[in-house]
């Protein structure tokens, strides 16, 4: 959904208004509250799969092309690591890998990737003793469809905004929408569950209900220190209420 449709959907239903660029500013502040409290759950998190899948989508980041790279469980969907570049090339596939490891201690069977060459040294310094299968094409027994799904999924958020205006700014969004896609989001292939949920995450509902006010706070409020003080308090409570057991 685009700014502009939730200003919309706001004044239809709610008779209050707001300034589309006021719910994107507000979207790109909260993005560092969203990212402690992913890396929070990642210890809790079983990613031991089969298969980690890999791949890279083009984006234009102020009118210069960009490239987002993923890599995702199979089984879970949760999406470990990205990293968004202005090169396709060995250093951006080592950076994703190098990230993933920082973020956890976990590992699959197989790591899957297309042809692209810039994979094969990160995956054999990084993951030595896993196996890194390149696919052919979509109808090789092995393929990224997982990953495409991602992407497509991903395109579709991507084309509301119509071009992203700089690079922080496009970190921020994004560290966003992953954060709805990974712990929010209900996926149908997983039974309605989330990706973090499937992956071993205890997340009350609750926990989730907040979690989804608050990340609707940061598209909708325009009190700025109605939004500071949920901040803070926030902040406060993840030592000692969200913080996995």
């Amino acid at each position: 959904m685009s700014t502009r449709a939730i200003k919309r959907f706001w004044l239809h239903c709610f008779n209050f208004s707001i300034s589309h660029v006021a719910i994107h500013y507000w979207t790109k502040a909260f993005a560092l509250w969203f990212r402690i409290v992913a890396k929070l759950y990642y210890p809790a998190l079983n990613l031991n799969s089969d298969t980690w899948h890999a791949d890279e989508t083009f984006i234009k980041v102020n009118g210069i092309e960009h490239y987002l790279w993923i890599l995702i469980d199979s089984e879970t969907r949760f999406v470990i690591s990205f990293v968004l570049s202005d090169k396709r090339d060995s250093n951006s596939a080592f950076l994703l890998f190098h990230r993933a490891k920082c973020l956890t201690h976990a590992r699959p069977l197989c790591i899957v990737t297309d042809h692209w060459d810039a994979y094969n040294q990160a995956i054999a310094t990084l993951y030595p003793s896993v196996t890194h299968h390149q696919y052919d094409n979509f109808s090789d027994d092995v393929s990224n469809n997982v990953i495409e799904a991602f992407n497509h999924t991903f395109k579709a958020w991507y084309r509301t905004k119509k071009g992203l205006k700089s690079f922080a700014s496009s970190l921020n969004l994004i560290t966003v929408f992953l954060f709805h896609y990974k712990f929010l989001h209900q996926h149908t292939s997983l039974d309605l569950l989330s990706p973090a949920q499937v992956a071993g995450a205890s997340l009350s509902p609750m926990q989730m209900r907040s979690w989804l006010l608050f990340w609707k706070n940061s598209y909708f409020s325009s009190r700025a220190f109605l939004c500071l003080f949920s901040f803070v308090f926030l902040l406060m409570l993840i030592r000692f209420y969200f913080i996995p057991s």
